[in-house]
């Protein structure tokens, strides 16, 4: 009963705001209704267009633009640790397994692979991006959570850098932990831009012997 009080007081003087345009919303929620449906950008990529010749399919969910950069900025750089079960509500409310698997005609069992984070940025911030983003989700859906990735050499942050450069940054960097062999796999991630590390991360999947992958992401700011 008190801890509820708590949350009442916390609610009345310290309201949960959107991202996007500051009215309030739910604790739980990034973005009101409104801005949701703004930003909301369920999108079906072609893997050819993006040189992803490991994948089956990708799918972004967000723009990576305004009160979504602002949320995923927050959650890289100034350690928002609690924006991520926010974050995790939002894919929620924009993405049903049930769509995917039509869309795709996707296979069962398929397993849930985060791709890793870089190890030093993610003992610098105390978390990983898309576990905390996807593993909820993946629960929800009742999806295999199977972490089989792991990073093995340190890259540079991809921002800023040309399409040739990021391919370079993130070649031979992940390895393996665990056996993927004649494995459905939907490869998951924070952000699609140039598809190096998506690509990186399925090239390395599909040599260890994982049948297909498709790959999703949070928000993408794709560029061709």
């Amino acid at each position: 009963m008190f801890i509820n009080f708590l949350r009442l007081l916390e609610d009345v003087f310290f309201p949960a705001r959107c991202l996007n345009c500051q009215g309030r919303v739910e604790r739980q929620e990034l973005f009101c209704a409104n801005c949701r449906r703004q930003l909301a950008d369920i999108r079906f990529l072609f893997p050819s267009g993006y040189e992803c010749k490991n994948l089956e399919g990708i799918c972004i969910f967000y723009s990576y633009e305004r009160g979504v950069k602002q949320a995923l900025h927050k959650i890289k750089f100034e350690k928002a640790r609690s924006l991520l079960p926010r974050a995790a509500e939002e894919l929620k409310k924009v993405c049903c397994f049930v769509d995917l698997q039509e869309s795709w005609k996707l296979p069962q069992p398929l397993f849930l692979v985060p791709v890793p984070t870089d190890k030093a940025r993610q003992q610098e911030r105390g978390y990983d991006i898309p576990t905390g983003i996807f593993k909820i989700w993946g629960e929800r859906e009742q999806l295999i959570w199977y972490e089989a990735l792991a990073r093995v050499s340190s890259t540079v942050p991809q921002y800023g850098l040309t399409r040739t450069q990021r391919r370079r940054n993130v070649k031979n960097c992940f390895a393996v932990q665990k056996s993927v062999q004649e494995r459905n796999i939907l490869l998951v991630d924070d952000i699609f831009t140039s598809g190096a590390t998506m690509e990186a991360a399925a090239k390395t999947l599909k040599k260890a012997g994982a049948k297909k992958i498709w790959g999703i992401t949070f928000a993408g700011g794709a560029q061709v």
